[in-house]
């Protein structure tokens, strides 16, 4: 435990002020491992993968059995986690690809008070090239591995991306001298490769650092290893070539399937994949969550060892889901379906104990728990305050559709938006609403009815108040009378 104890920052409306009141600071520290469903990790399925630290993590930890991302894809929810606001709200998706709102992030807040704040990762996302989602944080950190440079499979891949062919096409990649063009394709080429590790390394070392120059730190860090391709392997996106299934998939799934994938192919009118190549897509995001296991482990051993979570607040969590076929869809577009919306959050806070809790939440509201660590201990009016959760019964979710897709279906030219509740959900796709009984249809395949009064009702089964009936049907009437019927 720390020694020294500083003014204490207060939340405000958009500030952290300093109050003369002391107390031990506490740090936050938010990994969030990318395209991370939760339901891979559920204890009951055949074909999960072997976690066995993430199954720990659920001992020890505040585990949100039902945490729910605001939207399907990186950008837009971070942008609500780093806000909490709904991506309708601050505007950040793919219809504009940068987040230009004036409300403050809430690593502006923190570097505002006095934190040191930054982030690590080697996702694109936020290499700067997407404006406004890094805003407030003072440093970025992008480690990359050695071994993908020109790498000729991670180079395929690279190039199915549509938005790197976009970038490609507008800079005159193949002018001789557009060493610019050149060096981001590399560049991009090597995120694919897994190094996380690195990240991680860097995380642990950056936190003794600042843990002996006495500076309270917030620091984020996007791992991105479970993230597609799903690298099979710690330094390769290729699987070893000493086995059949290791020449099979790295001579067919990875330059036919994979790609096929990536260029949002299934999108488009008849496009099928197999059901060979879909347990070949699932077996690889598997041992990728699988070797994110054994990185998390042994970064959490390190950590605890050198009493470094000992007054840190620690938030492990995913941006979004993964498919692997669900509703005719795969990666995480076009979709607001549990399979894209549900995630793993697990919250190691100083003063609370390990719990399950089985209340429906939102990871955007991860903004307010962060902000409340500023203050000290009390969690009062955030998600793990019962209270808090009573008040706040439902998750919302949006999507806005991706627009580079000219002969995409219709249903996938639609924005949409959600509202998941304790045993319902809502979706409003255009102008129609299809409902789901989630506690008896998982899956969401057999919708039980069209009309928005069919949830208000059962929302008032279930003892939501009426405040909140009252402004989230406010929100889906929106959306079913304007924003939904792009």
């Amino acid at each position: 435990m720390r020694t020294r104890a500083e003014h204490a920052p207060v939340v405000g409306t958009g500030v952290i002020a300093r109050t003369a009141v002391t107390y031990q600071p506490m740090d936050i520290l938010l990994l969030v491992v990318d395209s991370l469903r939760a339901d891979s990790l559920c204890a009951t399925s055949a074909d999960r993968p072997n976690t066995p630290f993430l199954r720990a993590l659920c001992r020890r930890t505040l585990n949100f059995c039902r945490a729910y991302a605001a939207e399907c894809w990186t950008l837009p929810s971070h942008c609500s986690m780093f806000t909490g606001l709904l991506p309708s709200e601050h505007g950040a998706h793919f219809q504009t690809m940068g987040y230009f709102k004036a409300a403050p992030t809430i690593a502006e807040l923190f570097r505002d008070a006095g934190y040191h704040t930054e982030i690590v990762t080697r996702n694109f996302v936020f290499d700067n090239t997407f404006p406004g989602i890094t805003r407030g944080f003072q440093q970025n950190t992008r480690l990359l591995s050695t071994f993908g440079t020109w790498h000729p499979f991670a180079l395929l891949l690279a190039l199915t991306k549509p938005r790197n062919r976009r970038i490609l096409r507008s800079a005159g990649f193949f002018h001789p001298r557009q060493h610019a063009s050149r060096e981001f394709l590399n560049t991009f080429t090597r995120t694919l490769m897994p190094a996380d590790h690195l990240s991680l390394e860097h995380v642990l070392a950056r936190m003794q650092r600042l843990r002996k120059d006495g500076k309270q730190s917030f620091i984020f860090c996007n791992l991105y290893d479970v993230h597609w391709p799903y690298p099979p392997t710690d330094q390769s996106v290729l699987r070893p070539w000493s086995s059949a299934t290791g020449i099979a998939e790295n001579l067919f799934l990875l330059p036919f399937v994979l790609p096929r994938v990536a260029s949002h192919g299934y999108l488009r009118a008849r496009f099928r994949l197999s059901q060979r190549s879909r347990k070949r897509l699932r077996a690889r995001y598997h041992r990728a969550i699988e070797l994110m296991d054994q990185k998390l482990a042994a970064f959490c051993a390190a950590a605890t060892a050198a009493g470094l979570l000992d007054d840190t607040l620690l938030i492990v969590t995913s941006d979004h889901g993964e498919a692997s076929g669900e509703h005719g869809l795969y990666l995480h577009d076009a979709s607001v379906y549990n399979t894209h919306l549900h995630v793993p959050l697990w919250v190691q806070h100083p003063d609370r104990t390990p719990e399950v809790i089985h209340d429906v939440v939102t990871t955007r509201d991860l903004f307010g728990l962060m902000q409340a660590a500023a203050v000290g201990p009390g969690v009062s009016g955030t998600i793990l305050d019962a209270g808090y959760r009573a008040a706040h019964p439902l998750a919302v979710a949006e999507h806005f559709h991706y627009p580079h897709v000219r002969d995409a279906l219709p249903r996938y030219r639609l924005d949409l938006t959600a509202a998941i509740g304790r045993m319902d959900k809502v979706i409003v796709r255009g102008g129609g609403v299809e409902h789901y009984a989630v506690s008896d249809d998982p899956g969401e395949l057999t919708p039980t009815g069209a009309d928005l009064r069919d949830f208000e009702a059962r929302m008032h089964m279930d003892g939501v108040p009426a405040s909140v009936q009252s402004q989230l049907v406010s929100h889906l009437r929106r959306w079913q009378g304007s924003l939904g019927a792009s």
